[in-house]
Order: C-alpha cells, then structure tokens, then sequence
C-alpha cells in the first residue's frame, strides 16, 4: 500500500492533501509559477466562474497578468474538510485572500475575497493533485487604506526568506 494512501483512516492522504492546499496559497504569494502548477494533476480543470479560464495553466497566467502591480498577496485557509475514500477525496476550504497594492506613500488599495474551495482530488504515481476545483466567492471587498508596504521583508518571489529557510533543511545547512 502507498505511504500516501497509509491507513484506513486516511491520515497520511489528509496531511498530504493540506499540504497541497498550503502549496497553492504559497505558489500564488510567492509568485511560484511551478509550485501553483504541482497542485493539480496535468489534466486537472478548475471553474472560478472566469470567462475562458478551466485550466491550472490559464489560471496562472491570468493571475500573473493581472497582478503585476499587486506588493502582496496572502492566502490563509481554515475550516479544512477532507474526506478520504481509497485513492480518491474530496475536500471544502475557507479562504480569506487578501492583496495589497500601493497607491501611494501611505496609501494602500486593499482587496480582501471570501471564498471557498472545492475540490477533487486523486492519488496517481504517489502524489495527491486537484482533478476538478470549484472556487465559490462568497464576497470581494475592495477598499483603499491608510499604510505602506515594507519591501525590506517579505517578497512576492523566490527570494523571500522563506526560500532559504527550506533549502537550509533539504541541504542539511544551519539555518540562519
């Protein structure tokens, strides 16, 4: 039996699946065209109710088309349902995605969407992938803010720090 199929509670298939879900708010903050993509299988399809977008890749380059001047993005999830039946789940995610832009020194446009996820997902060559993603927006806020965005931190790319946090582990580096 697959390490990712595990028992028959489906733990390991769950953990893997989260994973997976953690990947895609990560891939879009980050900017992270390949790490996005791995969430679906190659033949995965989506619907976000987005006129000529049903595929991961179109998807993606929507994304990056549209946010080209978006300083930060963020994608926290909670209220996570996963049921797991053999090599195949399903699954419900809240979302809360927010972006900030600057509009000025001390001004930001601020985007907040509440949104849910709903997802099919299989196990094919030990790897857990979205087949089919329903995104629900629930509501889209748009607001301009008094605050600035700090470019000496976080960055909407691999060079942000938690990149090296990551590779310090895989290489057996310290971190820091």
């Amino acid at each position: 039996m697959s390490s990712l199929m595990d028992t028959q509670d489906g733990t390991f298939a769950r953990e893997a699946i989260r994973q997976q879900m953690c990947n895609y708010g990560r891939g879009v903050d980050r900017r992270d065209r390949d790490l996005l993509r791995s969430v679906w299988h190659e033949d995965g399809t989506l619907d976000y109710s987005v006129s000529g977008v049903t595929t991961p890749d179109q998807l993606i380059d929507l994304l990056w088309s549209t946010d080209e001047k978006t300083d930060v993005w963020l994608h926290p999830l909670t209220a996570i349902s996963i049921e797991v039946q053999g090599d195949r789940a399903a699954s419900e995610a809240y979302v809360s995605a927010r972006s900030y832009r600057s509009t000025s020194k001390t001004q930001v446009r601020e985007t907040l969407i509440h949104a849910r996820y709903l997802d099919g997902w299989s196990l094919r060559d030990d790897r857990w992938a979205i087949d089919h993603r329903v995104a629900i927006t629930d509501i889209r806020i748009t607001r301009e803010i008094e605050g600035e965005v700090w470019r000496s931190q976080g960055r909407p790319d691999r060079s942000d720090p938690s990149y090296a946090v990551f590779a310090a582990l895989r290489e057996g580096r310290p971190f820091g």
